[in-house]
């Protein structure tokens, strides 16, 4: 389905009007000031390109947002991303998702840390509580706001986000932090580092905790809900988070040529989990701790070649192992023995790039990369040792790709690039893309661009454990068939041993973009706008009738973003992101027809899909740097009400309004030293409003931040 034409027709009169107003703009800048103004990513197209020449549309978060924004949660900074959606399932489970429509696992977009997937096996989410690095370990954060499985690969349908950590050598000394503040926030860090000729090193050793959610003690203010949906309502009082790291980043450059880096890193994270069901029979997750412990170690060589080529070899290796031990009810009775799960990934990958520059006029990148995914998991029951599940499983995949940048002429910049990829069920994807960047007028540019992709079917979903718990149930009722789908009793996904679901296909997204990227530089402004059409087919849903995930989902996303960055002066900085989304799927349709269980939470839901996504949503930051080291920041952030696709009518979500300020204070030259305190108040005005379930009410909170170095 192609733009509707009042978005075409918008999008043609938006962009004449720009074009229009900025014609001066011509005569004031030189094509080179073009050239080196426009923010430098990396991450689009494997490139390093000015922002108006990659062939999707980028927002980068820097250092200095990522400060003033005030946020402890890496997760929270994607709130600056426009269209993005980030929520939690609960206070100790974070996820992101690129125009929401998603449930608690947010599967289809690209998570990168230094180039290294954290997009894991077997649910391929991302697990943002169990990464080892800190928020005051990142220096940037690219997003790229559309599919990239030209560049990165399958899971980049909706997008990717690539996480750059601070380089080795941003350190020569010692630093630590500590925070303090409410709903039991208490974080301490300490880094310490080298920078020297030819080798440079930083670690940084951190702990953090905090006590999660308030809980809903009373129904939603304004809801009617039927004393049924009263009795299932999910507590949430069992999501305090406690996390433990270490990680190591070292730089060895003994020439001019060459680069090795190595990074490795250790995280040991309690999340409490489960809730507190007033309806035990359904309760298969009561209160309990999830246990994990992951580390990683990545190695990297780049030699620097003439011609301004480059050659770089990355491997990675990836291990995580979670476990549980779980309570049960079975019709309102506790079992008499406990349930043990455990689960063990890793991932093992190799990756070779070749950077050509053949003229002035044209770039080409090419590579592959080899991948092995590895899952084991357990169930086990104290009073049943024989009723055991356990699972092993491989995945292996390759994937090879090619980008090329040609200037047809200095105005217009062609990019071109796919990948093609065979994953480890089988499937062969080549996933192309195309954009056409136009420099109409110097600082202004036009991009046109289509693109394909897919997202591969999680591990879970091919072998959903559909039998296990009917089994398990059945132990315990004298045979009565009591059956409930899901993943697990607790919280861990242990996959079937056989395939559940054999015809499972991967997804397959169209997108087509129009954007505009402009500077202008009388304002000190920079303004991103851009409008997009996506179609989802062949999309993986839920069956209940069938027990298995199938492929008949189709669904449409469409809209509008766009984001403006302001300078008022050196000390003032000014960010505004704004969009406006659609979005409609077949999701009642099969529900109708009786392929989907899937259905809608109210009667005024017409599409299950569309209610997800909310249709406006705004952030602002706003950053002030006074003298004497004196800062203040303020940021306000809005979205439309939802309803999650997933949840029951009881957890729809008004409209959020949040302000969050921050004001802090730095100090230097005292004995050496220097350092900083600051204050944040997060929900300033305590709209007390409510994420993904009712229960997760978010509050006013505040908190303290010492910071000291040498």
């Amino acid at each position: 389905m192609m733009v509707p034409f009042q978005y075409r027709q918008l999008s043609v009169v938006v962009f004449a009007s720009l074009l229009t107003q900025v014609a001066w703009a011509a005569d004031e800048s030189s094509e080179q000031n073009y050239f080196q103004e426009f923010p430098v990513v990396l991450t689009a197209s494997r490139l390093k390109q000015p922002q108006s020449e990659a062939p999707n549309a980028m927002t980068v978060i820097d250092r200095e947002m990522i400060v003033a924004s005030g946020f402890r949660s890496i997760s929270d900074l994607f709130k600056l991303v426009p269209g993005m959606y980030v929520s939690y399932y609960k206070g100790s489970q974070p996820f992101v998702a690129y125009h929401g429509s998603t449930d608690q696992y947010a599967r289809r977009m690209q998570v990168m840390i230094d180039g290294r997937s954290v997009y894991l096996p077997p649910i391929s989410s991302v697990d943002w509580a169990n990464l080892p690095i800190t928020i005051d370990d990142i220096e940037r954060i690219e997003v790229i706001r559309g599919p990239a499985a030209a560049s990165h690969g399958a899971n980049s349908t909706q997008g990717v986000i690539s996480i750059i950590t601070r380089d080795a050598g941003y350190l020569d000394g010692k630093r630590v932090s500590y925070t303090r503040g409410e709903k039991g926030i208490n974080d301490i860090s300490a880094r310490f580092g080298r920078r020297g000729d030819t080798f440079d090193y930083r670690m940084t050793l951190a702990y953090r905790a905090d006590n999660g959610y308030d809980i809903l003690t009373a129904p939603p203010p304004g809801k009617s809900i039927t004393q049924p949906q009263v009795n299932t309502l999910l507590n949430n009082e069992n999501d305090s988070n406690q996390a433990r790291l270490l990680n190591f980043s070292a730089g060895y450059h003994p020439n001019g040529v060459d680069q090795f880096d190595i990074q490795f890193g250790l995280n040991r994270d309690v999340q409490g989990v489960g809730f507190s069901d007033k309806n035990p029979t359904a309760n298969a997750n009561p209160y309990h701790d999830l246990i994990g412990n992951s580390g990683f170690l990545q190695l990297g060589w780049k030699r620097q070649l003439d011609n301004a080529s480059e050659f770089s070899l990355r491997y990675y290796h990836i291990q995580q192992n979670q476990h549980e031990t779980v309570p049960y009810f079975v019709l309102n009775t506790p079992l008499p023995g406990l349930i043990f799960q455990s689960a063990q990934t890793s991932r093992d990958e190799i990756e070779v790039q070749h950077t050509l520059s053949f003229s002035s006029f044209n770039r080409i990148v090419y590579g592959a990369a080899y991948r092995t995914d590895r899952f084991g998991g357990q169930t086990a029951f104290s009073q049943f040792p024989v009723t055991g599940f356990s699972g092993s499983f491989n995945s292996n995949e390759y994937r090879v790709f090619a980008h090329d940048e040609w200037r047809i002429t200095p105005k217009f910049l062609l990019n071109t690039g796919a990948m093609f990829e065979r994953d480890g069920m089988g499937h062969q994807n080549l996933s192309p893309r195309v954009a056409l960047n136009a420099n109409v007028i110097p600082l202004h540019t036009l991009r046109m661009g289509v693109s394909v992709a897919y997202r591969t079917p999680a591990m879970i979903e091919e072998r959903y454990p559909v039998n296990r718990f009917f089994q398990f149930r059945t132990l315990y009722t004298g045979g009565a068939a009591i059956f409930r789908p899901l993943f697990a009793p607790g919280v861990l996904a242990v996959p079937d041993q056989v395939v559940t679901s054999p015809g499972v296909r991967p997804e397959r997204l169209l997108s087509r973009e129009i954007g505009y990227l402009g500077q202008f530089p009388n304002w000190d402004a920079l303004l991103d706008v851009r409008f997009f059409s996506d179609q989802v087919s062949s999309g993986i849903h839920w069956n209940g009738f069938t027990l298995a995930f199938e492929n008949e989902m189709s669904a449409a996303y469409q809209g509008v973003e766009a984001s403006l960055k302001k300078s008022f002066s050196n000390d003032s900085d000014l960010t505004i992101n704004f969009a406006h989304e659609l979005a409609n799927s077949n999701l009642s349709t099969l529900f109708a027809a009786g392929k989907s269980t899937t259905q809608p939470a109210s009667p005024w839901i017409s599409d299950v899909l569309g209610a997800s996504v909310p249709r406006n949503s705004a952030s602002l930051l706003y950053s002030q740097r006074f003298s004497k080291k004196v800062s203040f920041s303020a940021s306000y952030y809005y979205q439309d009400s939802l309803q999650p696709y997933d949840r029951g009518s009881v957890d729809y979500q008004p409209i959020q309004r949040r302000v969050d300020v921050r004001l802090a204070k730095g100090f230097h030259d005292i004995g050496g030293m220097d350092g900083e305190v600051s204050l944040v108040v997060q929900n300033l005005f305590n709209q007390g409003y409510t994420e993904y379930i009712a229960n997760n009410v978010f509050n006013r909170r505040s908190y303290v931040t010492f910071s000291l170095g040498w």
